[in-house]
């Protein structure tokens, strides 16, 4: 038998590797009952999904086993190990003191908050970040004591965000996956948490970076940038290292076991109940975790409205609630229940009849008979949390209607929105938007959804729980191109002592600075670019030095650098390069004598497109014109630097003209009029230390002209050329003053 190409490579890869699949619960969860150990299956999708990859050859999973090490004996510990091992299962013991740092307080009482854009408790949680970080390490020893260096490890969700990156400190080359089932915030959410910067570094360990929807990818890329991590592309985080794939994987749920739930004997005895219970009533149905996401109490508020709106729904509609109870240990959640249980008493004291009871309320988990039939059943789904990575609720009840004859109502903050656009989308925020909602569903024929529902069905069939896990595993597999451009670290500390040793055993320096932007902020009006007196402070102190060389090498034009540094000891180049003034000399030198015939068609178009642009000006150098546009309208600036570049190429081609877009400035200069060229042919000597300090496409230039040992140093964010990056002007002070002592 000749296998294909892609089945033989499947078959190799699986023989040369496995999967390690590591998540906070594993799949099979353990209780002890008078002294006697129990296994019983987790709740939740996600042992569902993976169950093909958990079960196959010899792939494992690692988790928590769902009781803390405190009760058991050493035997028990034994017994659970030896058990799990069966169902490819290797459990990680957990003290109730760490469970309680680590899960209670940190994970679900600051990130599950902070990710859901919610309030975050006022407790002192930095004993509970130590126990997170602990126990993530408890994790990846665990993972490294089982993978080999050819398997591949998936981790799972925000209780381990710290976990990709220890497992790649280790294995640098196994292949890592990591997918975050809850949202992601925005940035400014994000990066209120202190250890925002740690997090985020964290999941990056990872290869493969997966969100259930495009907007959380969007999210956690906006954070790499604020935090400058890599370079931040298309879907994808570039590392001085490695390239790291960041993309949305929308999970799905197993349909066919919906759908098919109603041809089963089971299944139709528990229908049958429901429909005599509620018969000639129409069945609103709400399932939720009792969780402050889920905006179990709107839900409730909103069905209170609608019976006090409208009295002709009296008797004629019933709201099951389903609020299964999770993390019962933590104050926020015993309060809901508390909410709940009051509210729903309101609701059916105020209403209710010795014939009807408008609200029925389930507070514990349902055999799947029991919540097939409720979905059958259900003539309305409300699925309306405040915030949720993706709820497969929603879904479960689309698949559980054949006859796709049932309406769901969906908060549009719920990631399943994103896909399911054709519901009642509802503002889980607006009080109105609920009620609205939910009397659009229960006043509109089912005929009318009909062809809604069955186009949500399609794209359900087809976007299964087992596809998401195929493509992500397929994502991880695919090797990931490097880029073609340098990666440009930050001057940590590490970095920065390094440079200091270097600079201090050195006797013949080179300091090179840019001006605007690197020694002085840039401001809306050029000559207001004063330098300060601590800006002058360090010159004047570096250049005290015998050992060193300092350059302020600048587009500015030679009066300005005059006027301003003039009177210190130091060389000054002016406008890219053209003019010179070695050492604190009075004379300047020009270091080019080209003809300067090309500025008048540049300067034309130049003035016709400032005109045009209120708050432009233009800049005619000896070298160069420039044309400023940091105080005029984005949107006109925008057009015409467009047009203005297309119309200034052939003139570029022709007179082997350079043209530079650097920050709200364009400029056209002479190719052999550069930082690069200054660099090169007047500055280089034999020095044994150079630094280089720039923040526009103008340095990259002299970045790339200097020796490799050079430290060239990029201020402010975009690629670059430089081995290092400083944030702003305020940083690279703080290294020059380190320079000086």
């Amino acid at each position: 038998m000749v296998m294909n190409k892609k089945l033989r490579c499947a078959t190799l890869d699986i023989l040369m590797s496995r999967l390690v699949i590591v998540s906070n619960r594993l799949p099979v969860s353990v209780k002890k009952v008078d002294g006697k150990l129990e296994f019983y299956p987790s709740a939740g999708g996600l042992a569902t999904g993976l169950s093909s990859y958990a079960k196959a050859g010899s792939n494992v999973w690692v988790g928590w086993p769902g009781i803390a090490s405190d009760e058991l004996t050493d035997q028990d510990r034994e017994d659970i190990t030896r058990t799990l091992k069966k169902d490819n299962c290797h459990p990680v013991f957990l003290t109730k003191k760490q469970l309680d740092g680590f899960y209670n307080v940190y994970s679900n009482s600051v990130l599950w908050p902070l990710f859901h854009h919610m309030k975050v408790g006022s407790a002192d949680t930095a004993a509970a970040w130590r126990m997170y970080k602990k126990v993530n390490r408890l994790f990846a020893e665990a993972t490294l004591e089982l993978a080999g260096k050819r398997d591949h490890m998936w981790v799972h969700d925000y209780q381990l965000l710290l976990l990709p990156e220890m497992l790649r400190v280790q294995r640098a080359k196994n292949r890592i996956g990591f997918f975050l089932h809850t949202p992601f915030p925005s940035p400014e959410i994000f990066l209120s948490d202190p250890h925002a910067s740690e997090l985020a570094k964290g999941v990056l360990g990872a290869d493969v970076v997966g969100f259930h929807t495009s907007a959380y990818t969007d999210n956690f890329l906006g954070v790499c940038r604020e935090l400058e991590i890599g370079v931040v592309g298309s879907r994808k985080v570039v590392l001085p290292e490695r390239v790291v794939r960041v993309t949305d994987f929308p999970i799905g749920i197993n349909y066919r076991r919906f759908a098919d739930a109603s041809r089963s004997l089971e299944v139709d005895v528990e229908h049958q109940k429901l429909r005599w219970k509620y018969r000639g009533r129409k069945v609103i149905l709400t399932i939720d975790r009792l969780d402050p996401s889920k905006g179990l109490v709107g839900r409730l508020k909103a069905y209170q409205t609608l019976l006090q709106e409208n009295p002709k729904l009296h008797g004629k509609v019933v709201m099951i609630m389903q609020a299964m109870p999770s993390r019962t240990e933590i104050p926020a959640y015993q309060k809901l229940r508390k909410d709940v249980e009051k509210l729903a008493k309101n609701i059916n004291e105020k209403f209710g009849s010795r014939s009807w009871q408008p609200l029925e309320i389930i507070f514990s988990a349902l055999p799947f008979a029991e919540y097939a039939a409720l979905y059958q059943r259900a003539d309305v789904a409300f699925i309306a949390p405040i915030r949720d990575g993706m709820n497969l609720v929603a879904k479960e009840y689309l698949a559980s209607h054949p006859k796709s004859d049932g309406i769901l109502v969906l908060s549009e903050t719920a990631g399943a929105a994103e896909e399911l656009k054709e519901a009642v989308l509802v503002n889980p925020y607006k009080h109105r938007s609920l009620v609205d909602g939910l009397m659009e569903a229960l006043s509109a024929k089912p005929a009318g959804f009909i062809a809604r529902t069955k186009r949500m069905q399609r794209y359900l069939r087809r976007n299964t729980i087992d596809k998401w896990a195929d493509t992500f595993m397929d994502t991880l597999e695919k090797p990931i191109p490097r880029p073609n451009f340098r990666i440009t670290r930050a001057l940590d500390s590490e970095r920065t002592a390094e440079l200091l040793e270097d600079y201090q055993r050195s006797g013949n320096r080179l300091i090179m600075l840019d001006y605007d932007g690197t020694l002085q902020p840039i401001v809306s009006k050029p000559e207001d670019a004063i330098p300060s007196k601590e800006t002058l402070r360090i010159l004047k102190r570096l250049a005290k030095d015998e050992r060193n060389h300092v350059a302020i090498i600048s587009g500015r034009r030679r009066k300005d650098l005059a006027e301003w540094l003039g009177e210190l000891p130091i060389t000054l180049v002016a406008e890219h390069g053209g003019f010179i003034r070695l050492n604190g000399r009075k004379n300047w030198q020009k270091t080019s004598y080209l003809s300067r015939d090309w500025e008048k068609p540049v300067v034309k178009l130049f003035e016709h497109y400032a005109a045009l642009t209120p708050g432009s000006k233009i800049e005619q150098k000896e070298w160069g014109v420039a044309w400023h546009y940091r105080n005029a309208s984005p949107f006109y600036a925008k057009k015409h630097l467009v047009i203005l570049k297309k119309l200034l190429r052939p003139i570029a081609r022709k007179e082997k003209l350079d043209i530079q877009e650097n920050k709200m400035v364009l400029e056209v200069h002479h190719l052999d009029v550069s930082k690069a060229h200054i660099t090169q042919e007047w500055l280089l000597d034999s020095q044994d230390f150079i630094m280089a300090i720039g923040d526009d496409k103008t340095d990259e230039d002299m970045f790339g002209a200097l020796p490799t040992a050079a430290y060239t140093i990029k201020v402010g964010r975009g690629r670059s050329a430089a081995n290092y990056r400083l944030k702003n002007p305020a940083d690279v002070h703080t290294l020059l003053n380190k320079l000086n002592f």
